[in-house]
């Protein structure tokens, strides 16, 4: 933004308004903000920043204020420009990242730094010198009001550190929490690792597997415990139960090592096997596995699991078990703050069944956090506070109310239909992968995408037609008559199962998987199939397969499901009252063969993660690229709308199971595309339905399709307004 006023003007005003500033009564922490403010308004930059010097040769970003920018909170002394800075104590003009002028002056008394004053702006900045020596001289004054001395209140947050730290994550729960630091910490271990009597190591050993297996039943036999609960401690069960696990942990006890250290070295070893495969549902599995090790550990120790604990706590961990956190008195645990965490992990259900709210990706949570420590969770905006100034307080308790009114809402729409306010309707289908509790889920039109590959995941060996039959069987029982389309198996490469020799390949994600799979090991795939004919006979069979990349694909596994059909007749068993064959959308090259496909199938669904991955050459769990493409980029928009189209001018049904239909700003953009089937996680549906209830679905529709040729990197912006300005219910808390 150019400068607006002359220099004559804009200096003498400014120091006006300081001296006017630095005569009010106010505590440091608002004197800084209201300088920061000041010289945003008088410079003309939309964004100022100032960096606090920490031990440890640490720079802490103590405050922001303006335009909103995604900066780092701690910077090392030395690193990028500000640390230059702070090496050099010298004034600098440069660049940093989209920044085109950042402006960086040293705050100095008596030669020690106090910490770092930033201008910043996208734009290129005609920065005067007598600009410059201004803001120079800014910072003197306010090295004067931020360096200790005997004289200063001590509970001053700027000067005695304790001035709030905000943290940034990832929301896994929804919801606002204020309570104390409670740092997890896991059973440390003690004591020898070489055994005298490795016979008396196994007995104990035994005994210990037993003592944690008993335990499990009798907690899954309590008619109070919730299903949420049951579905982990069944997963537990069969962890306890893998007898190439125990062993593998004999074997180390042979050797000579205690049980403790045998179980420590061989359960860290598969563990670190599992986090480092890319599948994130089997890279979640090894935090059940921690959590059955640390059991194990109890049981071997004679140590209670159970954490005695007072007041409001906020539960903060590097990682953190659903079986761990049970261990807690859940009343006094209000918030859960972890360094890692995904979704797809057992501790996002949990949390999610009491209610708690959960933030995950935290960096470096449990090294800042200190015990005790005052603290905040915003999941809304993905933020940790720790000691919250009143203003978080109170914005706090404000976003709290918003989301009580946000769950009012979505609670009356709840046992609505999925109805447009012009009145067009919309089929909303979930996303499942373990049968789980169906009763308590969402009013929905079915299962849209039923992962069984999480069946074979699940077991120690492969599970035989027997097993698949009933498995499924149970889901449509579940499922109380309406459609589940089940997907075949989709594994390989990053899905290795456990039972399985692992392929080495480089690029997992387009390797030896999911459909290329089973048709070279063909047994997988008739298996699976003549236990889906077993389990939907007298009901309506929905199989689709994943990741075909050719129409030839295509046939040759509909012509398996012909050999299963055809031999199941011939043994005069009774097959599905109808049975409908589809496929995957997630290969580009597909969309080149539509003309030819959709004359072959009943139905299709766009899987979009991989689909948008493949386009944009894009690996999405490289978290150095997975934020740099959008889906709602104009191309990939048009791709989607293109497969759209072809399916209703041969009449063929296509639903969308990716993450974008259980996102409301992406959801609603899929149905302006054309979509009417959408497929989304349970927690999703509830937001989804209320969103679309309040959008003028043809009205958008004419205004997205006029953006398509816009030529904007991505729509996000532009849909997010309109929606917006158009009162659309976005599942938002303001």
């Amino acid at each position: 933004m150019a400068i607006k006023q002359s220099i004559n003007q804009t200096i003498p005003e400014l120091m006006s308004s300081l001296r006017t500033l630095m005569a009010k009564e106010m505590t440091s922490q608002n004197r800084l903000k209201s300088i920061l403010i000041l010289l945003c308004e008088q410079i003309h930059m939309p964004t100022s920043a100032f960096y606090m010097k920490r031990a440890g040769d640490v720079l802490e970003r103590s405050i922001l204020v303006g335009r909103p920018l995604n900066l780092p909170i701690f910077i090392r002394i030395g690193e990028t420009l500000l640390g230059q800075v702070a090496i050099t104590q010298k004034t600098q003009v440069d660049t940093l990242g989209t920044q085109k002028t950042v402006l960086a002056v040293p705050v100095i008394r008596r030669n020690e730094l106090v910490g770092i004053l930033t201008l910043l702006s996208r734009k290129k900045e005609p920065l005067s010198r007598e600009i410059i020596e201004t803001v120079e001289n800014v910072a003197m004054v306010m090295a004067e009001f931020l360096t200790p001395s005997k004289n200063d209140n001590p509970s001053d947050p700027l000067k005695s550190g304790s001035l709030t730290r905000t943290f940034e994550g990832t929301e896994l729960v929804r919801g606002f929490a204020l309570g104390e630091v409670l740092l997890h910490r896991r059973l440390e271990v003690t004591g020898s690792i070489l055994a005298k009597h490795p016979d008396h190591e196994q007995k104990r050993l035994t005994l210990a597997f037993s003592k944690v297996e008993r335990n499990i039943k009798t907690r899954l036999k309590r008619p109070t415990t919730p299903s949420e609960e049951k579905e982990l401690f069944e997963t537990y069960l069969l962890l306890l139960g893998d007898t190439e696990w125990k062993s593998k942990i004999a074997s180390a006890i042979a050797t000579g090592l205690t049980a403790q250290a045998a179980l420590r070295k061989v359960g860290d070893e598969l563990v670190d096997k599992m986090y480092a495969i890319a599948d994130p549902y089997l890279r979640e599995r090894a935090h059940d596995l921690q959590d059955v090790m640390a059991r194990l550990m109890q049981a071997l120790i004679k140590k209670s699991g159970r954490k005695r604990i007072q007041g409001n706590k906020i539960l903060v961990a590097d990682s953190l078990g659903a079986a761990e956190l049970l261990d807690y008195d859940l009343k006094h645990i209000k918030g859960i703050v972890v360094e890692d965490g995904s979704q797809t992990s057992h501790l996002v259900v949990v949390a999610r069944a009491y209610r708690i709210p959960l933030i995950g990706g935290v960096k470096a949570a449990t090294r800042f956090l200190e015990e005790g420590a005052p603290i905040a969770l915003n999941t809304v905006k993905g933020c940790v506070f720790l000691r919250p100034s009143d203003e978080i307080l109170d914005d706090l308790q404000h976003q709290r109310k918003s989301l009580k009114k946000l769950e009012s809402i979505q609670a009356r729409n709840h046992d609505k239909p999925a109805i447009t306010k012009d009145k067009t309707s919309i089929s909303l289908m979930l996303n499942l992968g373990v049968s789980g509790s169906l009763e308590r889920l969402p009013p929905s039109d079915g299962v849209g995408l039923y992962r069984t590959e999480l069946l074979f995941m699940t077991k120690k060996a492969l599970p035989d037609t027997a097993t698949q039959t009933e498995a499924y069987r149970r889901v449509l029982v579940l499922a109380k008559n309406k459609p589940v389309i089940f997907r075949t198996l989709d594994i390989g490469s990053d899905k290795v199962l456990p039972y399985f020799e692992p392929q080495n390949e480089e690029n997992p994600a387009m390797g030896w998987r999911s459909i290329r799979m089973v048709l070279d090991r063909r047994s997988l795939l008739r298996t699976q199939l003549r236990a889906l004919l077993r389990a939907t006979v007298g009901k309506k069979l929905y199989v689709m397969f994943p990741m075909v990349t050719t129409v030839a694909e295509f046939i040759e596994a509909k012509q398996t499901l012909g050999v299963e059909i055809k031999n199941a007749q011939q043994r005069k068993e009774k097959i599905p009252e109808e049975i409908k064959v589809g496929t995957m959308l997630e290969v580009p090259s597909l969309m080149f063969q539509l003309d030819h496909l959709l004359p072959l199938v009943d139905f299709i669904s766009i899987g979009t993660n991989d689909l948008a991955q493949f386009v944009f050459a894009s690996d999405r769990t490289n978290p150095l690229i997975s934020k740099r493409y959008d889906v709602l980029a104009p191309a990939f928009l048009k791709i989607l709308k293109y497969i759209l189209e072809q399916c209703r001018t041969y009449g063929v049904k296509c639903s969308v199971c990716g993450e974008m239909a259980s996102r409301p700003l992406e959801a609603l953009t899929l149905l302006g595309l054309g979509s009417r089937i959408l497929s989304m996680s349970p927690e999703a549906i509830d937001t989804i339905k209320t969103a679309l209830r309040t959008l003028n679905l043809k009205q958008f529709e004419t205004y997205l399709l006029s953006q398509l040729s816009s030529g904007q990197s991505s729509l996000r912006d532009s849909l997010y307004s309109y929606l917006r300005d158009h009162h659309v219910q976005l599942g938002e808390v303001r």
